[in-house]
């Protein structure tokens, strides 16, 4: 199919422009008009949109002197030789670009780039005066250039007044002045820098976890090693799941080999992480393209700093290009222990997305055997076979964890409420309640679990008023919470109030209007408030939906059939 779609491209750009080049062949003149010459210009093109960078510089390279017609062209050759980290090659093609007068942004910036890792500042800055805004560029522009020329002006005169300015851009990556402004004090080590640092990561209005890896990391260079460790022990407390920051909590506390370096004395180092933090947020607006380049342009800065290719793995992941994503993760995985787990998980993860679940389960617990275990992982591996629904390997886990742990432990009733709905899913039912209730003894406020342990009480018709009153306050807890919203609105239902039920109900399908379980709810609430056409219009709706197991479908076809008087 994918290779259809390719063809089919190719075909009709090259209808388009034969169409243009008929009607219209003098407004581009000299151009070479064989079909083998705008077979090349779309199939690259086809393939930069398809983010096959391989082929979309193979068959931009096949035109000579085409730049001299379009510059969109050399925007993306430029482009995709920078995302196959072909860096000297886009360096010559943009000083050719130059001798041609026909420079780009993409050009002008690689120049400068090019200059600023030659410490050649003057001509760097002869560059970036020449990057001018466009249309593809104006998310980023203003930030990038302002970034560009306030750090060129700090390096020119080392002052620590010039750090001034950068608190005054301007842009919509408002977080990026903060981080900005601090490495500019570390860059100049001015006596301030340990305060800076502590400013952004007690910073509560928006998320600067990454950097308390960097203010560890500036410890560790200046030797603090037990600051550092004590920073980045807190970070790792409070930021469980950040990837950079349990990393170098391994390398300071066992000694793995940091291979994320950084050092802010590196000015290079500081821009590729300028340029990391607008890939960033050119991804959150699904601008994968452009954020690919920024990314790669962070690699060529600092190609010590492997981390970064998480981004771009992550790229790919959401694009659905997964074997670019899994090539990705299999370096990311090399990076150190933490890394080497999560890039493990991730491939497992795409492997089951693409139906090959025995292969996932057993890619995860190779990988699981040739790493030293710890509860933590334990208990990721425990929760990937539950969700595969390997149930009694996952108690095995999940009990094995528990013999490990005191209660007081943060894991302890986490992993009771997973093993109980494991042992509700073999429908041991008299040791999953007793999990989920010694869970909620020690955790009484986790709105899943009262959610789950409440949702079953009343499809097993069992303590319905208590389920009541537990979904009220999950409920409360966690307000437009689908799967809760639901189940309340369920317990109503089985308790014969079906006006109030109607209204948690109505919600639910506003909240997930495609899940199949909260349509059928909400149509046999209907159908109980006497509105059976709208009942049977939901129940034909979950019929339509890929989601929808056949054994309820089956239950639902009885449903139009007789109602549910007889169902």
């Amino acid at each position: 199919m994918k290779v259809f779609s390719f063809i089919f491209k190719i075909i009709l750009y090259t209808f388009i422009l034969s169409g243009i080049f008929n009607s219209s062949h003098s407004k581009i003149i000299g151009f070479n008009y064989d079909a083998k010459y705008i077979s090349n210009y779309f199939s690259g093109l086809v393939s930069f949109d398809n983010f096959d960078y391989v082929n979309s510089q193979k068959f931009f390279k096949r035109l000579d002197n085409f730049e001299t017609k379009n510059q969109n062209y050399s925007s993306k050759f430029i482009q995709s030789l920078v995302n196959l980290e072909k860096y000297n090659e886009a360096y010559l093609y943009a000083k050719r670009l130059e001798a041609k007068d026909l420079s780009s942004f993409e050009s002008n910036l690689i120049l400068g780039l090019f200059e600023f890792k030659k410490e050649n500042y003057t001509k760097a800055e002869f560059y970036f005066d020449r990057l001018k805004p466009t249309f593809k560029h104006r998310l980023i522009f203003d930030t990038l250039k302002n970034s560009l020329n306030y750090w060129l002006k700090i390096i020119k005169t080392k002052d620590e007044k010039n750090i001034k300015p950068i608190k005054e851009v301007k842009s919509i990556h408002n977080n990026l002045q903060f981080v900005q402004n601090t490495f500019a004090h570390c860059y100049l080590d001015t006596s301030n820098t340990e305060k800076e640092f502590q400013n952004i990561i007690n910073n509560e209005k928006s998320n600067f976890s990454r950097y308390h890896f960097f203010f560890a990391n500036h410890l560790a260079n200046k030797k603090k090693i037990s600051q550092a460790k004590k920073v980045i022990n807190v970070a790792s407390e409070t930021y469980p799941r950040n990837l950079l920051i349990n990393q170098f909590k391994a390398t300071l506390n066992t000694r793995e080999k940091n291979k994320n370096q950084f050092n802010c004395k590196n000015i290079e180092q500081i821009i590729a992480e300028v340029f990391y933090v607008l890939a960033n947020a050119l991804s959150t607006t699904s601008n994968y393209h452009l954020s690919n380049f920024y990314i790669n342009l962070s690699k060529y800065l600092n190609p010590q700093f492997l981390s970064y290719q998480s981004l771009l793995a992550e790229n790919f992941l959401i694009l659905k290009k997964n074997n670019k994503a899994k090539n990705i993760y299999k370096r990311l995985a090399k990076i150190g222990s933490i890394y080497q787990w999560y890039s493990h998980k991730q491939i497992a993860l795409i492997l089951e997305e693409e139906d090959k679940s025995e292969k996932a389960i057993n890619h995860l617990l190779n990988a699981y055997g040739d790493m030293e275990s710890n509860i933590y992982r334990t208990f990721e591996l425990a929760n990937f076979l539950r969700n595969s629904e390997k149930y009694e390997k996952s108690i095995e886990l999940y009990s094995s964890i528990l013999l490990k742990i005191e209660k007081e432990h943060k894991l302890y009733p986490k992993v009771l409420d997973r093993r109980g709905i494991a042992y509700e899913r073999i429908k041991n039912w008299e040791l999953a309640e007793k999990d989920l209730i010694n869970s909620l003894k020690i955790s009484p406020n986790d709105a899943y679990v009262m959610n789950y342990l409440a949702y079953s009480w009343i499809e097993r018709g069992e303590n319905i008023n208590k389920a009541l009153g537990m979904l009220r306050k999950a409920n409360n807890l966690k307000k437009n919470d689908g799967y809760i919203t639901d189940s309340l609105g369920w317990a109503l239902y089985k308790l014969n109030n079906f006006l109030e039920a109607k209204k948690y109900l109505q919600l639910a399908i506003v909240l997930m209007p495609r899940d199949p379980i909260i349509n059928d709810h909400f149509a046999d609430c209907l159908w109980m408030n006497n509105k059976k056409i709208q009942a049977r219009y939901y129940w034909k709706y979950v019929l339509s939906l890929d989601s929808a197991e056949e054994e309820l479908k089956k239950i639902i076809n009885d449903k139009l059939l007789f109602g549910l008087e007889k169902t």
